[in-house]
């Protein structure tokens, strides 16, 4: 019975599985599985895939396996890299990344710390939402002051460093294009700094960012409710460098790099072109309804007298007279309170099953007001809203961001953060698109930016929300606005798309010119 399949099966029950399938072991139990395992002939019977994930195979077990996950034995990953470690090519060599760059993390923002725009708040602070399209978007960052700085400065960033999303959206990689004089980044990305000269920063960028590179984050992230890729995993990377017999080949590298940017440049420009339009598409509103918004600079330094005008908020963000003016300038026009013309969802029961869609706020692109796309997680752990057909979610985290979006069809059903206010049309003022638009314009985000509240992460309140103005033109002007931008986004979706497609062609470009 001890070494039967059986006794096997009761003792993977006993110690018990993650969601995941992955063993709950430590010392002591590894032991007794190395010595099961090895009085076992495994081999694979019946070899079927779908997709990715092949749905039995066998595995033989080494000292240096210390999980039993099907994600760390999945043969098509490890069968891929294999072909690697077995060529016999001599102008490539196979190595680790800790060989040929240091990997190290970033740091949390001190407790307690506020992220206020301002002009003393100048050097930025590199979060993983700020990874996009093979690049470290600087204009995104958030900004700290110089006394925040201070408590983190050993963790920076530096022009040329690769970094990889290790936390949440897994495998995420950029590289830090400009010259800046001080850069910090949060300890959900991992970076990578070449120390060879030899080696070209550019180079490992595509490579993790290819097919092989992908693969490899996919098998060492680990976790149940959020994944995480640890710096010691990230060093043990494998990569495929071109080498001369003496040293890795520098010019063979920039000379493959160069036949991929012919398409990386103009990817990057169809990409350009669509952001444009987007731009263009958020500014309607404004464009169209003509009325003015108040100059900024006014709002620098101000005096307010609490004693003679009590308001509810006493900061200096609520009262400031940018925002007063703003208000002032709305209210001279047909209006309503937004809490006039929606509802509350109301809270919905979410009912329990295997995987759950979840939406969280890094897949909403404040840029376009769209659901980029789900995790599939197999529990919730924190509180969570269902999300309906044609309903509004607002971000009441950095709402002024414009992470407003209207839930379409194909996500009804599914769950998202808590930090989501769902809000459900319920005037025929305004049409459901127009509502849409005129949240993610300077209108309305202008004032949810003087209404935050909190210390560390600021919000949005109930209150503040429900009262916050909303321009009501006539039906005619509404639906001109959303004609002009829903053509302006019909035009950058197939421009996008267009940048899409060369940028998968210049990945492949670079990835056929390594391995083949």
């Amino acid at each position: 019975m001890k070494n039967s399949p059986q006794y096997l099966w009761l003792l993977v029950k006993t110690l018990g599985t993650t969601m995941q399938g992955e063993l709950l072991l430590n010392g002591a139990t590894w032991g007794i599985f190395l010595n099961l395992f090895k009085n076992f002939k495994m081999e694979t019977t019946k070899l079927q895939t779908f997709e990715n994930n092949p749905l039995t195979f066998g595995v033989a077990l080494t000292e240096s396996d210390d999980r039993l996950d099907c994600a760390w034995f999945n043969p098509i990953i490890e069968n891929k890299i294999d072909v690697l470690r077995k060529s016999k090519r001599k102008d490539r060599k196979l190595v680790k990344l800790k060989t040929v760059a240091d990997v190290k993390g970033g740091k949390r923002l001190p407790k307690g710390t506020v992220i206020i725009e301002s002009e003393a708040n100048n050097i930025p602070y590199v979060r993983a939402t700020d990874i996009k399209n093979q690049k470290v978007n600087l204009d995104t960052a958030v900004k700290i002051s110089k006394e925040v700085h201070h408590e983190i400065q050993n963790y920076q960033l530096q022009k040329d460093d690769v970094v990889i999303t290790i936390v949440g959206t897994i495998g995420e990689i950029g590289i830090l294009e400009e010259e800046v004089e001080v850069c910090d980044f949060t300890e959900n990305i991992a970076k990578v700094r070449v120390n060879k000269d030899s080696v070209l920063a550019r180079f490992i960028l595509h490579f993790l960012d290819s097919e092989f590179g992908k693969m490899q984050t996919e098998r060492f992230k680990v976790g149940s409710l959020q994944y995480k890729l640890s710096l010691t995993s990230c060093r043990e990377i494998e990569v495929y460098i071109p080498y001369d017999g003496n040293d890795y080949d520098i010019k063979t590298q920039q000379k493959i790099l160069d036949e991929a940017y012919n398409l990386f440049e103009r990817a990057d420009q169809q990409r350009k072109k669509g952001l444009e339009l987007i731009s263009r598409a958020n500014s309607v509103v404004v464009e169209k309804l003509k009325i003015p918004l108040p100059d900024e600079k006014m709002g620098i330094f101000f005096m307010h007298e609490i004693e003679t005008e009590p308001t509810t908020r006493l900061d200096a963000l609520f009262n400031n007279p940018v925002r007063e003016s703003l208000i002032a300038n709305l209210k001279k026009h047909p209006h309503k309170e937004l809490g006039k013309l929606t509802k509350p969802q109301g809270k919905e029961i979410i009912s329990p099953t295997d995987f759950y869609k979840l939406v969280e706020l890094e897949q909403i692109d404040e840029k376009t007001g769209r659901i980029t796309s789900v995790q599939e997680v197999p529990e919730l752990g924190s509180e969570k809203i269902l999300l309906k057909t044609n309903s509004i979610l607002v971000a009441k985290l950095q709402p002024e961001k414009g992470k407003v979006v209207i839930v379409p069809r194909e996500y009804d059903g599914a769950v998202g953060s808590s930090e989501l206010v769902p809000l459900l049309l319920e005037s025929a003022d305004v049409s459901l698109e127009y509502l849409w638009a005129v949240l993610r314009s300077d209108y309305v985000l202008k004032q949810w930016e003087y209404e935050l509240t909190g210390s560390s992460r600021m919000r949005i309140g109930s209150t503040e929300l429900k009262q916050t103005i909303i321009p009501v033109p006539d039906k005619k002007i509404q639906d001109e606005i959303t004609a002009d931008i829903g053509e302006m986004i019909e035009e950058s979706d197939k421009v996008l798309s267009e940048a899409d497609e060369l940028f998968e062609k210049a990945k492949q470009h670079f990835i056929s010119a390594v391995i083949e």
